[in-house]
């Protein structure tokens, strides 16, 4: 009896440890981040990346102007597809923000003025009419991504690739049957979604 008792006692002490082993590890410590990126989980230094295109090209830029303020605000373009979500704390001041899409095939914006933002400001962008295949982003071997271009253009290369120097990573949103490209930026200035296989690290 004295012998079932202490093996009944090993083993839910062994159980027990088993349990704490699991449960640590669903609780596991936040990801290093690595050289060359930042906190938010964007990625530095200068990229060729391929942009998401609009199945029907732009014909010229199109402009639209909103105010933000401490308060955040949302501004949506139903011409574009983009949605521009500022969060209450982002801005210390009133600004007065101006989005272009720029014109041709890229799914590419320039942002004015220059902005720095305290929390991160998310950008929708519809996926409706552009050469995104949703399969592949379900499927996991097609990554979207957020990614920054400086100056006011695109530069863009004889493979039809986009000179970028930051990379943010984008996520699929479905609202009912509409799908949604979303990232997350700190900063104003030209922003591009971009798409590439999960096999090239994203490109």
């Amino acid at each position: 009896m004295r012998k079932s008792v202490g093996a009944f006692l090993g083993l839910s002490v062994a159980m027990a440890l088993f349990g704490a082993a699991c449960t640590d590890s669903n609780h596991s410590p936040t990801a290093p981040v690595t050289a060359g990126s930042t906190a938010s989980g964007s990625l530095l230094g200068i990229s060729l990346v391929p942009p998401v295109h609009r199945t029907t090209p732009l014909a010229s830029d199109i402009s639209w102007t909103f105010t933000a303020g401490p308060l955040g605000a949302t501004s949506s373009n139903a011409a574009t597809g983009l949605s521009v979500i500022i969060p209450a704390g982002a801005l210390a001041t009133t600004q007065t923000i101006t989005v272009t899409a720029l014109a041709g095939d890229a799914v590419a914006y320039r942002f004015e003025p220059h902005l720095v933002f305290d929390k991160q400001v998310t950008l929708k962008q519809n996926l409706a009419g552009t050469d995104v295949n949703i399969i592949g982003v379900l499927l996991g071997s097609l990554l979207l991504n957020g990614a920054h271009f400086a100056g006011d253009v695109l530069d863009v290369n004889s493979s039809g690739l986009v000179l970028v120097d930051e990379v943010v990573p984008a996520s699929l949103l479905s609202i009912l049957l509409t799908k949604y490209a979303v990232f997350r930026v700190g900063h104003f200035s030209g922003w591009i979604l971009t798409s590439g296989t999960a096999d090239e690290g994203g490109y």
